[in-house]
């Protein structure tokens, strides 16, 4: 989930555009690429690695979060902690790769791939959305001469419901209502860490409190989203679009 706008013509990458690449074990560098990382996660991200742990949201960001407000969106930014030992790795390498493979977030599964959206329109035309090859000092897997359109790539990488979950997230980061010359009030802040990032505090929050007093919710969606962490995170994407900015 990236914003950059300014990114020359020429390194923009399309769907249609193709790339050389490929990584695997064998390859002398292998898992380099898991270590001094700030690597931002996205509230699906956090979703599909909290349920690969078996851990509640609390526990998750306690013990594999930081913390910061991004200077530009003035949204709250959560990155994944990285292990306080040599080489500051990612907590979930392994010596064969990735321990949480399957649920890896978007950034692990764009990887040699950049994503950017630029701000204008981002709702309307999906031509303001293009990729970039990231810079990687000593990479091996770009010598291979396995080749990917970026379309294939994304699909081979089973990015559709990341991007589709995180583009939920863009529209609130630029949503036409923001104010950009007012920092977001605590409580907005509080909304959206509890709200995107904290689901299991979230449906509590629905369940638990007055909630359902204030806003009318159809039984069908609370039946869902009492068990469905995706379909949870949907509604909350919804709830904020009604409370942040109105």
């Amino acid at each position: 989930m990236l914003t950059e706008s300014n990114l020359p013509l020429e390194k923009r990458l399309h769907l249609q555009d193709t790339f050389r690449f490929s990584c695997s074990p064998e390859l002398a560098c292998f898992n380099r690429c898991c270590r001094h990382k700030d690597l931002l996660l996205t509230p699906y991200d956090i979703l599909r690695m909290k349920n690969a742990l078996n851990i509640d949201s609390d526990r998750f960001l306690a013990d594999y979060s930081l913390y910061r407000i991004d200077t530009g969106s003035g949204f709250p930014v959560i990155s994944l902690k990285m292990l306080n030992s040599e080489g500051t790795p990612c907590p979930f390498v392994a010596p064969r790769g990735c321990s949480i493979y399957a649920d890896r977030p978007t950034a692990c599964r764009l990887f040699p791939l950049g994503r950017a959206t630029t701000a204008e329109n981002n709702q309307e035309n999906d031509s303001k959305e293009f990729f970039f090859l990231l810079d990687i000092p000593g990479c091996l897997g770009f010598k291979s001469k396995k080749t990917f359109s970026v379309e294939a790539y994304l699909k081979n990488q089973d990015l559709s419901p990341y991007v589709g979950m995180n583009n939920q997230m863009l529209d609130l980061i630029f949503h036409p209502k923001r104010d950009y010359s007012k920092p977001l009030t605590d409580r907005q802040l509080q909304n959206i860490i509890v709200s995107c990032y904290n689901l299991d505090v979230f449906r509590d929050f629905i369940f638990a409190t007055d909630f359902l007093q204030t806003f009318h919710v159809p039984v069908e969606t609370l039946n869902q989203i009492k068990q469905d962490d995706t379909k949870l995170l949907n509604f909350a994407f919804d709830y904020l679009r009604q409370v942040l900015f109105r």
